[in-house]
């Protein structure tokens, strides 16, 4: 990932993903934006005990970036779940209310739709953005463990091969900043979940804990769904290790601040 800096707001994007000027997509950081404390600055998330006044204004300031009025700027009700859902044209006829209930209990979120940006948000779980470059389908899954471990990135893949026909050749994908493996220290209750070539020993013997690799997984998901391994790029920027620059829940508690990650089809 490269970084840009745009109306203040310090965003990264996949160097693949800007040959297209026909999208915009973006990981925020913590920079550009109201919130104060623990959630300095740019904190886009209601849930985690910021004042709500200054998240929406972080919002309108990302939105005000984009060129699009707040309403159109997605976030699904993340649960940990592996549940996709489609959204199109109807969704600008939508309430607010009606907006709320089609993303509630969501992880991942796929559109045709110009002008409206799916996005989610994160503290060190994983952000995955894809983008069918002939079908001009987008997706923004968002893969904790629990959703990895589900394969929610396959099947938001599996979603857009049987919902837009595309064909896994042509779909561009992006793993966003998120914690890595060399610091995602994880018990059995959790590591026992995934294929061994997913964890790795943390050099105790006398320890159940493991370092889970999030990256490699839902990379695998992607590969296994027939994205070429090349069509795939990973930011690998630990959420965790660069805390001037992001939120991680596993390091300051989950009463911190969330960053997004999204993707728009261009008007």
């Amino acid at each position: 990932m490269t970084g840009i800096l745009l109306n203040n707001l310090r965003l990264f994007q996949f160097k693949a993903f800007s040959d297209f000027p026909e999208i915009f997509h973006f990981s925020t950081t913590r920079e550009g934006g109201v919130s104060s404390g623990r959630y300095h600055s740019l904190n886009l998330g209601f849930k985690s005990g910021d004042n709500p006044k200054e998240v929406l204004e972080n919002r309108n300031l990302l939105s005000d970036t984009l060129e699009i009025s707040s309403t159109r700027l997605l976030f699904p009700n993340q649960v940990h779940s592996k549940n996709v859902r489609v959204v199109g044209d109807d969704i600008k006829d939508f309430s607010e209310e009606g907006i709320k209930e089609f993303l509630k209990e969501t992880d991942a979120l796929i559109t045709g739709v110009k002008g409206i940006c799916i996005a989610v948000k994160t503290a060190d779980c994983v952000p995955v953005l894809l983008f069918d470059r002939k079908k001009k389908i987008i997706a923004a899954i968002h893969a904790g463990w629990r959703g990895t471990s589900q394969e929610i990135t396959s099947l938001t893949v599996k979603t857009m091969i049987l919902e837009a026909g595309s064909d896994p050749n042509d779909i561009l994908a992006g793993i966003g900043p998120s914690i890595s493996p060399a610091v995602y220290e994880v018990g059995k209750e959790v590591w026992e979940q995934f294929n061994p070539d997913f964890y790795h020993s943390n050099g105790n013997a006398d320890s159940n804990k493991k370092f889970l690799d999030l990256w490699k997984a839902n990379r695998s998901q992607l590969m296994q769904s027939g994205i070429p391994a090349a069509n795939i790029e990973s930011a690998e920027l630990c959420t965790f290790s660069n805390s001037s620059l992001f939120f991680s829940a596993r390091r300051d508690g989950v009463n911190t601040g969330r960053m997004a990650t999204g993707i728009m089809l261009r008007n």
